[in-house]
């Protein structure tokens, strides 16, 4: 999983040196920013496996139950995302 969000962050990070020296604290919030878009993604694509998998319950209830399950993990990685992007925010 890590090579997947390092090599998600090369296009990035290309881009960030043609446009002229950044300077160090800038460069790591340019990574932040990157993480906190693999963490969302991260959250996003865990939340909608649970939900295909909630599809496929044979009961209101278990589906309800995953359905809420990935409710939280989407929700824990927007809230995480964001506190990322913060801090990135911070470093410009």
């Amino acid at each position: 999983m890590k090579k997947i969000i390092m090599l998600s962050a090369l296009p990035a990070i290309a881009l960030t040196a043609a446009c002229g020296q950044d300077s160090a604290v800038e460069e790591r919030g340019d990574m932040l920013e990157e993480r906190a878009d693999a963490v969302e993604d991260y959250g996003n694509d865990r939340a909608a496996a649970l939900e295909e998998r909630a599809d496929e319950m044979p009961t209101q209830a278990g589906e309800d139950r995953l359905n809420a399950k990935a409710e939280r993990i989407d929700d824990i990685g927007d809230n995480r995302a964001e506190a990322l992007n913060e801090r990135a925010d911070e470093m410009e």
